[in-house]
């Protein structure tokens, strides 16, 4: 071999070695943890243009969930930690979690995100699930298992009719969290979250109530990361003289599936 045809083959291999850095660097960016942190301060500190989906480096934490910063109008970010693929397809895509319908061999683990680059950021977090996960989703008409929100106790004193003279509020005061002139279409999207499940409302009522149920720490915790148990979320609905029953309905779903 020529010491010219040498040189060349040296040159194309340092093209090809940094060319494949390049594209390291590209789909595969050093992320640091430390950049999950769940509060405005530190997700501002992430750098900018970043769209980032990979296997949770955080799991079992007790601080998980998605986290906003829509405060600045031309720097809004977003990112998610620990959350599990329904959380994150539901957040891609803008949907409740309780309204995806995920395919029949879904991602088990769970996933950190992080959108700093501007623009669509549904859009840009879709893309990246795609490409990095190989999913897309859309909407359809399903005919899917709800929950319905009946009355069992219309005289029950947790559940107050609230006059038109009142505005809507909520407060924590004295160990419960208060909720005025609210209607009960509040409580199925709350219910929904909790429970990972459709809530329809099937009480036929279209009046502003006031209720409230206990509140402290671990109570907020149960309810960020969904993981109230059933008895208390019973309870709480009995105090309010509510009750839930299995049923079906027609429902706009967004269907995940497989990308092409």
């Amino acid at each position: 071999m020529t010491k010219t045809k040498t040189i060349v083959l040296v040159i194309v291999a340092i093209v090809f070695i940094a060319a494949a850095v390049v594209v390291k660097l590209v789909f595969f960016p050093f992320v640091k943890d430390t950049w999950f942190t769940m509060n405005t301060r530190g997700l501002r500190q992430v750098p900018a243009g970043l769209v980032i989906v990979r296997p949770t480096h955080f799991p079992g934490s007790t601080r998980k969930g998605v986290f906003y910063d829509y405060t600045q109008r031309n720097s809004r970010r977003m990112m998610g930690r620990d959350v599990t693929f329904k959380d994150l397809m539901a957040v891609a895509y803008s949907q409740p979690a309780a309204l995806v319908a995920l395919p029949s061999d879904p991602p088990k683990n769970n996933f950190d995100f992080l959108v700093t680059a501007p623009g669509n950021q549904q859009q840009l977090l879709q893309n990246a699930i795609r490409k990095k996960l190989g999913y897309t989703a859309q909407m359809e008409m399903r005919d899917a298992d709800v929950l319905a929100l009946k009355v069992e106790d219309p005289d029950s004193p947790g559940l107050k009719i609230s006059p038109d003279s009142e505005k809507p509020n909520a407060d924590v005061k004295n160990g419960r969290l208060y909720f005025t002139h609210q209607r009960l279409a509040m409580i199925t999207g709350g219910l929904e979250q909790m429970l990972q499940t459709p809530v329809v409302d099937k009480t036929d009522s279209t009046n502003f109530y006031d209720f409230s149920l206990p509140w402290d720490a671990q109570m907020q915790q149960a309810l960020q990361n969904h993981t109230l148990d059933q008895a208390t979320g019973e309870k709480i609905l009995a105090d309010w003289g509510l009750g839930l029953e299995p049923d079906t309905a027609s429902l706009e779903m967004l269907v995940v599936k497989k990308a092409n």
